[in-house]
């Protein structure tokens, strides 16, 4: 079993006060901390507290961003793709600029253009980025999900698999060893389905995290 972390990521102090893990990495974090360091926002301060200790859990702001997986090289890449696209950095996109966005890329890679169904899984895309339907997203979510299909399409299989952290190789052993029943060491595609959605769950609030739009971009 992986133990989380004895002492808060940012102060690097041990308190009685109650720290709440990440469900991804073994970091551990103090409300005030998190607090101070602006991590921790109105919204944000009601999910860490209803769900850090639950099963589904709470990824801190490391495990969140996603683009700290990429390599320097790929880092310069996605942002050349952004630049030329004139998509600009730290700013909100709204629908009409995601599948612009898409378009410009899928034209750039392709040299032609995205058929309808395309467009129309682009918009499904920015539905599950904009759950609670404010007609934008932010530039965190975006630039993570970029950084997602820009791991999909450069990085073989094995390369990613490398890439769960120890938490999460648990829970992907414990979920498929729940499922096999016969032990036969095979699970079908429904089991696999309903792993992942328990995984990827949301609650009755939206939740911030990427990690659970990844799940509804790619059911």
């Amino acid at each position: 079993q992986v133990l989380n972390d004895e002492m808060c990521e940012i102060c690097e102090v041990w308190t009685a006060e109650s720290l709440f893990p990440c469900r991804v990495c073994s970091r551990v974090y103090h409300d005030g901390c998190l607090r101070r360091m602006g991590y921790l926002q109105n919204d944000s301060a009601v999910e860490v507290t209803e769900t850090a200790h639950t099963e589904t859990g709470w990824s801190c702001y490391y495990c969140d961003n996603l683009n700290l997986l990429l390599t320097e090289e790929e880092m310069y890449s996605l942002m050349e793709t952004l630049r030329h696209c004139k998509i600009i950095p730290e700013t909100c996109l709204t629908q009409d600029d995601f599948l612009h966005y898409k378009h410009l890329v899928h034209k750039q890679q392709f040299e032609r253009p995205m058929a309808e169904a395309q467009e129309e899984q682009a918009a499904l895309q920015f539905s599950a980025l904009d759950p609670d339907k404010k007609g934008h997203i932010e530039w965190h979510d975006f630039l993570s999900h970029e950084s997602i299909q820009l791991l999909q399409k450069l990085r073989p299989q094995n390369a990613l698999l490398r890439l769960l952290t120890a938490k999460e190789r648990e829970r992907a052993r414990a979920a498929f060893l729940a499922l096999d029943q016969d032990n036969d060491g095979f699970i079908g595609e429904g089991e696999c389905h309903r792993a992942r959605h328990a995984w990827f769950r949301k609650h009755q609030k939206e939740t911030p995290s990427c990690n659970v739009r990844y799940g509804d971009i790619h059911p």
